[in-house]
């Protein structure tokens, strides 16, 4: 039997033996434009259904499947973090299997959210830098986009400790009043003596900032980055209906040849 570590929320789910999901495409007659999953009112979307199967243990296990009870319950969207899957759902359904000597088995229903794409970094329209030497390309290849035809990848040869940023000035505002989390695909071929990593939303003069360097635990792969908005720093000062910038900048504690790739940018609801 295989087993997977698997984290709902706040919450690890125990021995997980069984994940599954399938991603089917929208139907074509559905206008959803930049949008996949399904939000909690199912507008319209197929949503990805994942269905997965485990066991709690230990003194903590009927607490653990109360808490379970407690997130479907609320409603609330929440991460779910897995070696095969990086999103986030709703809880549909919670199933208690059986009881035996010492766990708990369980089975859970879930279904994903809603993501709406504000730029799928095909290309570089609205995307500078100001940073003095650093190049922003759309590319298809080193590496290879997280989806879609491209990513944008921002290349520095640093002689000096500073800020490498890359800002998305849209022709027109976005808008993720309705969704909770921001969210995008992140790359770095070199994490090390990573200072700061930060988004940082604009409306207007208003900022909402959000440091992600402790998210940033492996070089040259891509991260599924979901960043809750009352996570963000004045996050409750902006029309987030309103949004006309995101900047992304990573500042490094010695000068470092280095490159990072964003791609899939948008929110779940």
């Amino acid at each position: 039997m295989t087993t997977t570590t698997v984290t709902l929320g706040n919450l690890n789910l125990g021995v997980v033996y069984d994940l599954s999901f399938s991603d089917q495409k929208r139907l074509e007659d559905i206008d959803l434009p930049s949008a996949r999953g399904s939000s909690s009112q199912d507008l319209g979307e197929l949503a990805s259904t994942i269905q997965l199967s485990g066991v709690l243990a230990g003194s903590s296990r009927f607490d653990d499947l109360k808490q379970l009870q407690r997130y479907k319950c609320l409603g609330n969207s929440l991460k779910l973090d897995s070696d095969a899957l990086r999103t986030v759902v709703f809880v549909k359904e919670v199933k208690l299997i059986k009881i035996e000597v010492n766990v708990l088995r369980y089975a859970l229903s879930l279904k994903e959210s809603l993501f709406k794409q504000a730029n799928a970094c095909d290309d570089i329209a609205g995307w500078s830098s100001s940073t003095v030497g650093a190049v922003v390309s759309a590319v298809t290849s080193s590496p290879t986009p997280f989806e879609g035809l491209g990513c944008v990848k921002v290349s520095h040869n640093a002689d000096v400790a500073e800020e490498v940023n890359v800002t998305y000035d849209p022709l027109d505002v976005i808008d993720l009043e309705d969704l909770d989390w921001v969210s995008f695909a992140w790359l770095m071929d070199n994490v090390s003596v990573v200072s700061s990593a930060v988004v940082t939303v604009t409306e207007g003069l208003n900022n909402a900032t959000f440091d992600f360097k402790s998210l940033l635990t492996e070089a040259g792969s891509w991260e599924r980055l979901r960043l809750h908005k009352t996570e963000f720093t004045n996050y409750d000062s902006l029309d987030w209906g309103q949004i006309d910038k995101i900047k992304f900048a990573v500042t490094k504690s010695q000068a470092q040849n280095y490159f990072f790739a964003v791609d899939d940018v948008g929110g779940f609801e």
